[in-house]
């Protein structure tokens, strides 16, 4: 981790990782970093897990099966909030989602395939937010979003996870 660009990564998250990453609770703690990351939209989980799974890499597996799961949890609170709180609401604290890229092709496609659109958005590359919040007016079954959301970000996370511990010199550059 030492090789990792200190200004991309929180001193006290790096901190907090490196002490307890020989703790049994490890992955533990890391998938609650992602239902954090989740439930916020506050930052890129990819930007813990990588780091995390350097830290730990033999535990990458039960990294990215909790991590995936614990997504999953994440964004069915994030969907709660957003359907609670309302289109007029988000969309005055978060302007940005209605002018981000990915919003159009991620309305497109949850029109079009449902749930398994999140599916597939979740496993991508693309933001899963604004996908998020066209889902929550919907008001979709939670059960479904927690399955789909899981089951997407459980599949990107466990290939990252199985690339870093297998290529590690490939994130522990910046490469």
């Amino acid at each position: 981790m030492s090789k990792l660009r200190r200004h991309c990564f929180p001193n006290w998250l790096r901190r907090l990782l490196q002490a307890s990453a020989t703790h049994r609770l490890y992955p533990l703690l890391v998938a609650l970093i992602a239902f954090i990351s989740t439930a916020t939209f506050s930052f890129p989980f990819a930007l813990v897990l990588i780091p995390a799974v350097l830290l730990a890499p033999k535990r990458w597996l039960w990294l990215g099966l909790l991590s995936g799961i614990a997504s999953g949890l994440g964004a069915v609170v994030l969907v709660e909030a957003f359907h609670y709180l309302g289109w007029d609401f988000v969309v005055s604290r978060y302007p940005e989602l209605i002018d981000h890229g990915g919003w159009q092709s991620a309305r497109a496609w949850l029109q079009s395939y449902g749930l398994f659109a999140m599916l597939l958005i979740a496993a991508s590359l693309m933001p899963q937010t604004p996908a998020l919040l066209i889902l929550a007016l919907a008001d979709p079954s939670r059960l479904g979003v927690l399955l789909a959301v899981g089951i997407g970000k459980m599949t990107k996370y466990l290939f990252l996870a199985w690339a870093t511990a297998r290529y590690p010199a490939r994130y522990a550059n910046g490469r």
